[in-house]
């Protein structure tokens, strides 16, 4: 992990302790955005700008329009239109399909999707490429331990994105990834 990423980390940890003092500080609200922002992948800023959309209600459309702006870019126009529902609300209630893990004063409801509780997008993404590298090298225990991975967190996008890129490079799955594949639509569906 990279110095940035360690001290992007601190700095979430050092505002998250400072917001479970004090909810309605936009100042540290704002800093933790910032923080967040420092750090790689979707969850933190989704899960700050949670935070701050649950802490303000109505009268605060001006200041959750301006985070939502700030954190726009890295959230994609899907959570971007989710939450612009809210900028003019009011507050987010405190279970709410758009907190994340990295949610402290707002939580994951229970239609979140299993793998969004456990793991994250970002995660799954990046399990997927690390299986990806130990498969390539043929690395010893990496499929069972992926494969073992996906069935317990239910992380149908991981296993999708492992999935197409072995399709990609060769002709059939290896052992074991239909009976994987067949349990995680028995669970749900595969997209």
């Amino acid at each position: 992990m990279s110095s940035v990423s360690l001290s992007a980390r601190r700095d979430v940890r050092r505002h998250s302790r400072a917001l479970a003092r004090r909810h309605g500080d936009v100042g540290v609200h704002l800093a933790r955005i910032h923080a967040s922002l420092q750090l790689d992948g979707i969850e933190p800023v989704q899960g700050a700008l949670a935070d701050m959309f649950g802490s303000f209600g109505k009268d605060s459309a001006a200041l959750k329009a301006a985070a939502l702006q700030l954190a726009a870019p890295r959230l994609g126009d899907r959570l971007v239109r989710r939450f612009q529902l809210w900028v003019a609300a009011q507050a987010l209630p405190p279970i709410t399909p758009l907190a994340t893990r990295w949610s402290l004063l707002v939580s994951a409801s229970a239609d979140t999707p299993t793998r969004s509780r456990r793991c994250g997008a970002d995660d799954s993404r990046r399990l997927a490429a690390q299986f990806l590298a130990a498969f390539a090298v043929h690395e010893e225990g990496a499929q069972v331990q992926f494969l073992h991975h996906c069935l317990t967190c239910q992380d149908r996008l991981a296993f999708m994105i492992a999935r197409r890129e072995i399709l990609k490079r060769q002709d059939h799955l290896p052992d074991g990834w239909i009976n994987v594949q067949n349990e995680l639509q028995a669970e749900g569906g595969l997209v």
